[in-house]
């Protein structure tokens, strides 16, 4: 038979009304089912019994947009930032050279800052003139998110040194004390004296360094009464450096009532006014001066300045010239109290 040509008839069989009804029905409800649930595959593919991989599959971005739908958009894109660059990039450089920051790239609202005291404070800025040695921190902040930090060691040298002090700088001989030398009282010779000590550590880094002595004692038990203008000759000699080592022959006692806070920051003021570049160092008394010494930092805090702070040696004998019969002399720093001075001195200046 000719399939091609061969004609089908529909017969419809008789069917009570009923039946009819309930045959629509069903039709009707197997046509919702096709129409909200397209076919699809159930075959199950066979299972594989290769290993399974753990490798993430790899990020990808929606049309029109850089930011990836991996968990890896999520990470802080701040701790892979690089840190701000030195130029000079560290080194032995003069007091006051300038620093440059360079960053290669910053996020919005960001702020370079750098550190010259390991991390305790730190400034907005991309450029300051070095006053300071040591390790030199730099970073790129974000409201309170920072990146990474670049350290660089940097040594400080200076040309012309003045260092301001009394007795414990500088005695002359006094037989009728029992003391005949010439340096630091009471150091049993100029090569154990403070100022020797401090100046071949500022030769080291600097051989032309010149150091000029100043007495202070005239300031010490007469401020109230001195002329900032007494100070003119050693404004001439320009310092970059003023080392200010007094507070021993301040009466203690008196401190409140003639205005020693003021007449020592006037003298700071005074120095500060140096032609070029200048460091200001401070020091708190070898002796017993509390009062004094809270003066002192208090005015250098307030200045910016930083302090040699001598307390850990008052009244210590481990650090006093007990070989001296004479009470006076024997209060003075032995050698091995100049050399704590020293050291102290250089940190501050360093």
């Amino acid at each position: 038979m000719n399939r091609s040509t061969h004609k089908y008839q529909l017969r419809l069989l008789p069917m009570h009304p009923k039946q009819y009804v309930l045959g629509v029905l069903m039709l009707v409800g197997m046509a919702r089912c096709t129409a909200d649930y397209p076919a699809t595959n159930t075959t199950v593919p066979p299972q594989s019994t290769g290993p399974v991989s753990t490798t993430p599959a790899p990020a990808t971005t929606t049309p029109g947009s850089t930011t990836p739908t991996s968990p890896a958009a999520s990470v802080d894109t701040l701790t892979a930032l690089p840190p701000p660059r030195f130029e000079p990039d560290g080194g032995n450089l003069y007091v006051g050279t300038p620093v440059r920051l360079v960053a290669d790239s910053l996020p919005p609202q960001s702020v370079v800052e750098y550190s010259v005291d390991q991390g305790a404070n730190w400034k907005a800025g991309d450029r300051f003139p070095l006053m300071d040695g040591g390790a030199l921190l730099a970073r790129i902040r974000v409201g309170t998110k920072a990146a990474q930090r670049r350290s660089r060691p940097f040594l400080v040298h200076f040309n012309r040194v003045l260092i301001i002090g009394n007795s414990i700088m500088e005695h002359l001989p006094v037989p009728s004390l029992g003391w005949f030398n010439s340096n630091g009282m009471a150091a049993s010779s100029p090569q154990h004296d403070f100022v020797y000590l401090l100046t071949q550590r500022l030769k080291a880094l600097q051989p032309s360094v010149v150091v000029r002595l100043q007495n202070g004692g005239s300031f010490e038990r007469n401020y109230a009464q001195m002329n900032l203008a007494d100070w003119d000759e050693s404004l001439r000699f320009a310092p970059d450096l003023v080392v200010v080592r007094i507070a021993e022959n301040v009466a203690e006692d008196q401190v409140d009532r003639l205005r020693f806070e003021t007449y020592y920051r006037n003298l700071l003021t005074r120095f500060a006014t140096s032609a070029g570049p200048v460091k200001i160092v401070c020091s708190t008394s070898f002796w017993n001066q509390p009062r004094t010494d809270a003066i002192i930092r208090s005015v250098a805090a307030e200045k910016g300045y930083p302090v040699a702070d001598l307390s850990a040696l008052v009244d210590k004998p481990d650090y006093m010239a007990s070989q001296y019969k004479n009470p006076d002399v024997a209060r003075h720093p032995n050698d091995r109290g100049m050399q704590q001075i020293a050291s102290l001195l250089w940190a501050s200046i360093q």
